[in-house]
């Protein structure tokens, strides 16, 4: 028969089980909870609005001798889509950023760098749109790609930077690597958060999550299909790439 210290033994053993257990349930139940908060919030103005504070809060790489006032815009490219006879033209990412570039232009008229395989199609939309002294960048292909190849298509220290909430802190992290001081002019995103619409939300959020994680790669693994400036030629740089529209102007040199 068990000794009473056996028995005492075996009780405090189930006591602690029985905590174990019950810490283990509690963890569950918040996580859960935190998960379903979460994906709920996916669908309101909450969760992409926490990300963009995040976002626009994060450090920039210090640059030396920064020009203290911008001397000229930077419009980086959103895509490109087709319209319904089949014609290459800017999306609604690229058009809301050339409309904020426009607005931008007209209150301090800078000359302005149009960053991307985009650039013909932004130019042609701001030259019908009174924007002038414009220098177009044709060749990068992603983030990084923008920075470097402006830098070495213009003279720059610091610039008024054209994107959208999501990208602009991504986007600055690369000016800067490239010692170009940066001050954001802020594009919408094609639909607006609203408390009535979850489907305009799910689609800030999806722009929210792909950022932190371009963020975080950029941080630790920084993405190999980024050229260096020495790869590609000034000419590349300056000649449109597809079946762009013909600017009535002439870039400026």
């Amino acid at each position: 028969m068990p000794s009473k210290r056996l028995w005492r033994y075996y009780l405090r053993a189930a006591e602690r089980t029985v905590k174990v257990l019950r810490i283990i349930n509690m963890t569950f139940i918040i996580g859960l909870t935190m998960i379903v908060i979460v994906l709920v919030s996916l669908f309101t103005p909450l969760f992409s609005k926490a990300v963009v504070y995040m976002l626009m809060h994060l450090p920039l790489p210090t640059i030396d001798d920064a020009q203290a006032e911008p001397s000229a815009y930077v419009v980086l490219g959103g895509g490109l889509t087709n319209d319904e006879n089949n014609r290459t033209i800017l999306n609604a990412y690229s058009l809301n950023r050339a409309r904020a570039a426009a607005a931008a232009y007209h209150d301090k008229p800078f000359p302005m760098v149009l960053s991307g395989a985009e650039a013909p199609w932004l130019k042609a939309w701001l030259i019908e749109h009174d924007v002038n002294d414009i220098i177009s960048e044709n060749a990068s292909m992603n983030t990084c790609e923008n920075a470097r190849f402006t830098a070495k298509r213009a003279d720059l220290q610091h610039v008024y930077l054209v994107t959208d909430g999501y990208h602009m802190n991504r986007a600055r992290r690369q000016f800067a690597l490239n010692n170009i001081n940066t001050t954001p002019v802020v594009a919408p995103l094609p639909v607006n958060r609203s408390w009535s619409e979850p489907a305009h939300n799910l689609t800030h959020s999806r722009r929210a999550v792909y950022e932190v994680l371009a963020y975080l790669r950029d941080i630790l693994r920084p993405q190999p299909n980024c050229r260096k400036a020495t790869d590609v030629s000034t000419r590349e740089l300056m000649t449109p790439r597809g079946k762009a529209p013909k600017p009535e102007q002439s870039d400026s040199e």
